[in-house]
C-alpha cells in the first residue's frame, strides 16, 4: 500500500510537501524523509502524534523513549489505514514547533523502491529558532544593569499618599452591589 502524505507548516504559511512512502515503512523512515526533504540535519529528538480528525493527539510515537514504542518499531500501516488520517510531527519539542500531516491518498496496486518527495512548495521552517539579540546592541548584563538602575531610580520617585488621598471604607457607596449574607 502506497501512502501519499501531505505536510504543512504551522509557522510558514506557504510551505507544503507531498511525500510518497510505503505503508510497511516505519515512522523513522518518514522522519528521515521529512528531514531530508526540508534540508534539516539532525536536531532535537522528534515525535509523531497520531491525531483524530480534530487534531487531538491519540498516540505518541517518539524518536527515543523507554515508555512508548519508538519510530523505528512502528510501521506506518499500523496506524495509518484511511485517507484523511492526521499526524503531528514535532521537530522542536522545546518550542512546540512542528508540521501537520495528513494521508491524502492511498494507492493499493502501486509500489516504490524508496520513499520520496513528490512535490514541494515554499521554504521549510528553520530547524531551530534563531535567538534575537537585544535591539539596543547591549549585552544581556548591560541591559539588566540599566533596567535595575531604572527601577531603583523609579523607587526614589515614589511619593507616599497624603491623608486626603487615602481610601476611606466609610465613603464607599454599596448601593447597587448585590451581596448575600452568609454565602461564600
Amino acid at each position: 500500500m502506497l501512502l501519499t502524505i501531505t505536510a504543512v507548516s504551522t509557522e510558514v504559511e506557504d510551505f507544503a510537501i507531498e511525500l510518497l512512502i510505503e505503508s510497511n515503512a516505519t515512522f523513522l523512515d518518514l522522519h528521515n524523509l521529512i528531514r531530508q526533504t526540508c534540508g534539516w540535519g539532525n536536531g532535537k529528538p522528534a515525535t509523531f502524534y497520531v491525531c483524530d480528525d480534530r487534531w487531538r493527539r491519540r498516540k505518541t510515537i517518539p524518536e527515543k523513549s523507554y515508555e512508548y514504542d519508538t519510530m523505528d518499531e512502528v510501521e506506518l500501516g499500523d496506524c495509518l489505514e484511511d485517507e484523511g488520517q492526521r499526524l503531528q510531527y514535532l521537530f522542536d519539542p522545546d518550542s512546540s514547533r512542528g508540521l501537520l500531516l495528513e494521508v491524502t491518498h492511498i494507492t493499493f496496486s502501486r509500489h516504490i523502491d524508496e520513499p520520496c518527495c513528490r512535490r514541494s512548495h515554499g521554504t521549510p521552517p528553520a530547524l531551530e529558532l534563531i535567538k534575537e539579540e537585544a535591539p539596543t546592541g547591549l549585552s544581556r548584563e548591560e541591559l539588566l544593569a540599566q533596567l535595575n538602575a531604572a527601577a531603583i531610580a523609579d523607587d526614589d520617585d515614589d511619593i507616599e499618599p497624603t491623608d486626603d488621598e487615602l481610601f476611606d471604607i466609610e465613603e464607599l457607596d454599596l448601593e447597587g452591589f448585590d451581596f448575600n449574607e452568609g454565602e461564600g
